[in-house]
C-alpha cells in the first residue's frame, strides 16, 4: 500500500483491487446484509460490555462495510462524505438556531427525545 494515501484512501484502492481480482459482492443487498450483520456485532460488543479495543475493531468492520458498498455502487467516497458533512453542519446550525429561540445556549443536560424534536424541526426546515 502507498503510505502516500490516507487510510480511506488505501482502504478504497484496496477495495477497487479485490473487485478487479474478481473477489466481489453479488449485489447491494449482499453488501447492506453485511452492514447490518456489523452493526449487530458493534450492538453486542457494546451489549457484552467488551473491551473499547474489541468495539473499535467491530467499529472499523462497520465503516468498511460502508465503504465497500460506496466502491460497489461506484460513489465518490470523499462526495459522500464533503456532501454528508455539509448536511450536517446545516442541519446542526439550525438545531442551535432553534435551541437560541428557546433561550438555550447549548443542549447539555437536555432530554434525548428534546433533542430529536430540535433535529426534526431542523430537518422539516430544511426541506422547506
Amino acid at each position: 500500500m502507498n503510505k502516500e494515501l490516507t487510510p480511506l484512501d488505501q482502504l478504497i484502492a484496496l477495495e477497487q483491487d479485490t473487485r478487479k481480482y474478481g473477489f466481489d459482492w453479488p449485489d447491494e443487498h449482499m453488501v447492506l446484509d453485511q452492514i447490518v450483520s456489523e452493526s449487530q456485532e458493534v450492538r453486542q460488543a457494546i451489549e457484552l460490555g467488551e473491551t473499547q479495543e474489541r468495539i473499535r475493531e467491530e467499529v472499523g468492520d462497520l465503516l468498511h462495510g460502508v465503504v465497500s458498498l460506496c466502491v460497489f455502487c461506484n460513489y465518490d467516497v470523499d462526495e459522500i462524505l464533503t456532501d454528508v458533512t455539509k448536511k450536517f453542519a446545516r442541519r446542526m446550525s439550525l438545531v442551535k438556531e432553534a435551541a437560541l429561540k428557546r433561550g438555550l445556549a447549548d443542549l447539555q443536560g437536555q432530554s434525548m427525545d428534546f433533542m430529536l424534536e430540535l433535529w426534526r424541526e431542523a430537518k422539516d426546515a430544511e426541506k422547506a
